[in-house]
């Protein structure tokens, strides 16, 4: 059969469905073809949204830093805040722990990682360590920048110190970097 013959046959099939539904049954026709691509659109990806937000949930409960939220206390004192700031930060001994997930959140947003410089130095008066970290990367603003945003948000304790930013020629995608940032610790007096 031949794609003219095929195409008339469709539309004499179409104009027979029309005559037999009439008004009525074309806009029900309408109705079910844009449900049906709002639920292509819509509800599914919505439905993969939740299943991923249901596994990062679980994820949450299930990390190391589950159950150390700084809480509300009824002593207001700064010594009380202080103790509780403390209590929220992770301990030193996961340091390695820490320094490899800023690392895979800079693989996960596909940055070259050339070399690090770390630094530890205690915090006067306090029962923290900061970590001073920076880290020159090559990439695109928009990696550069989704991996600060994965970085502050997957690691509570970290901070952002600074970001320079370099391009070597105006046509080009790639930017040098360098990022500060600091990891604080719970450190032992």
């Amino acid at each position: 059969m031949d794609i003219g013959k095929a195409r008339t046959e469709i539309g004499l099939r179409l104009q027979q469905t029309y005559l037999r539904l009439g008004r009525a049954g074309l806009v029900a026709g309408v109705l079910l073809t844009l449900s049906l691509v709002e639920f292509v659109s819509v509800t599914l990806p919505t439905r993969e949204s939740v299943a991923d937000l249901e596994i990062q949930a679980q994820r949450l409960r299930e990390s190391p830093r589950s159950g150390r939220e700084i809480r509300r206390q009824a002593d207001t004192s700064p010594a009380a805040q202080i103790a509780a700031f403390e209590r929220f930060l992770p301990p030193a001994t996961d340091i390695n722990r820490v320094v490899g997930e800023l690392l895979a959140a800079a693989e996960a947003e596909s940055l070259l990682l050339e070399r690090g410089d770390y630094r530890l130095a205690d915090e006067s008066g306090l029962d923290v360590q900061r970590y001073q970290i920076t880290l020159p990367v090559k990439g695109s603003y928009a990696n550069i920048r989704l991996f600060v945003r994965r970085a502050l948000r997957d690691i509570p304790s970290l901070s952002l110190d600074g970001i320079a930013l370099q391009r070597q020629n105006v046509g080009e995608t790639a930017i040098d970097a360098q990022i500060r940032m600091s990891i604080f610790l719970a450190g032992k007096r």
